[in-house]
């Protein structure tokens, strides 16, 4: 998901999150629905004898609440591009900035990279005196490419 902002200075902000398709109230309701799923299954087998079933399923009930803590995680993956008259800054990280890499902006270059084979995600990069930054590597194509254009509008033109 791409935003855009401009403030009254002038400079742009675009804003870049990853499609989160579940919200956190979402996912524990799944996990709590699916934990009295597993513990009603485990334990009807371990009443009938079958009392190894239970662990296993408390064990695959803990992976996939690890595996949603992970894909929670990716989903909140933030990047901020901050275009000023004089630089591009571009902040990465979670809940505030982690990486934080500036760019002159009258030296710098924006490459779309297409991908060498079909199917493949092409890859949008800043480039500065031998540096290279990916940007957006969680947006969807149609986002990229809009971005892309969007960018190459301000910084050219």
């Amino acid at each position: 998901m791409v935003e855009s902002e401009r403030n009254a200075d002038g400079d742009i902000r675009f804003i870049l999150r990853s499609n989160g398709s579940m919200s956190r109230r979402q996912i524990l309701t799944f996990l709590g629905v699916a934990g009295l799923v597993m513990a009603s299954i485990g334990i009807g087998f371990s009443v009938l004898g079958l009392w190894l079933v239970l662990p296993f399923s408390g064990a695959e009930w803990l992976l996939l609440a690890w595996a949603f803590k992970l894909s929670f995680r990716k989903a909140a993956m933030r990047e901020v591009v901050t275009i000023t008259e004089a630089s591009v800054v571009l902040e990465k990280g979670y809940d505030s900035p982690e990486q934080t890499y500036r760019f002159q902006r009258t030296w710098m270059s924006v490459d779309w990279i297409k991908p060498p084979f079909r199917g493949h995600p092409s890859r949008l990069a800043f480039r500065s005196h031998g540096r290279q930054v990916e940007v957006g590597r969680f947006l969807v194509e149609s986002e990229r490419e809009e971005l892309i254009h969007e960018l190459r509008q301000i910084l050219i033109g």
